[in-house]
C-alpha cells in the first residue's frame, strides 16, 4: 500500500516569524500553536518568514506495515525551500532521544522506499527530536555514533533541541 506523504488534509502552510508545534499524545495529529503557549513541544523561529509546509504525520498519514498494522512514524515534517525536517515530539525524561530517532528513521525508510526522488530532492535534511521536559539533551552518553549513522545512511543531520531555526 502506497503512502501519501503529501496528504493535503494533513498539511498547512505557515509563514509566521515564530510558532509552536504541539502533540497532545492523544491520537490526534501534531499541530501548529502559538509559540507562547506552555503546551509547545518545540518552537520554530522563521526570521525570514519563508513559506513552510507543515505536515502532520502521526495520527494523520496512514503508514501500515505489510501485515496491515500501523507502523512507527514521527509526528511531523517541515519542508521549505530545499530543506526537509522530520520532527518527533517527546514529553518524557527517559530514553527519549533513541526512541525519537527510531520513529524518525522508520518514517524516513518508508519515504525512501516509496518516493526516493522526493526524499533525495532536498539538499538539506534534518532529524529533530524535541522534548518539552528536556529542552536540551543530557549527554551522559555520546551521540556521535547516532550522528555518524544518520549522516552516512540518510545524508541527514540530527538535532536534540526544542528550538528549531529556519535558516
Amino acid at each position: 500500500m502506497s503512502v501519501n506523504f503529501q496528504e493535503k488534509s494533513c498539511q498547512i502552510l505557515v509563514k509566521d516569524r515564530k510558532f509552536g508545534i504541539y502533540d497532545a499524545e492523544d491520537k490526534t495529529p501534531a499541530k501548529i500553536i502559538d509559540y507562547n503557549s506552555d503546551l509547545c513541544n518545540a518552537i520554530v523561529t522563521n526570521e525570514r518568514k519563508v513559506e513552510i509546509l507543515f505536515t502532520a504525520i502521526d495520527n494523520c498519514i496512514i503508514i501500515n506495515r505489510s501485515n496491515g498494522k500501523m507502523d512507527n512514524r514521527c509526528d511531523a515534517m517541515l519542508c521549505y525551500e530545499s530543506n526537509l525536517f522530520f520532527i518527533e515530539l517527546k514529553n518524557k525524561r527517559d530514553k527519549w532521544q533513541a526512541e525519537g530517532l527510531s520513529q524518525i528513521e522508520s518514517t524516513i525508510k518508508r519515504m525512501i522506499d516509496e518516493n526516493p526522488e522526493y526524499y533525495f530532492g532536498f539538499k538539506k535534511r534534518k532529524a529533530i527530536v524535541a522534548n518539552r521536559k528536556n529542552k536540551f539533551p543530557s549527554f551522559h552518553e555520546s551521540n556521535l555514533e547516532q550522528r555518524e549513522y544518520f549522516s552516512s545512511k540518510y545524508k541527514m543531520r540530527i538535532q536534540f533541541e526544542a528550538e528549531i531555526n529556519i535558516e
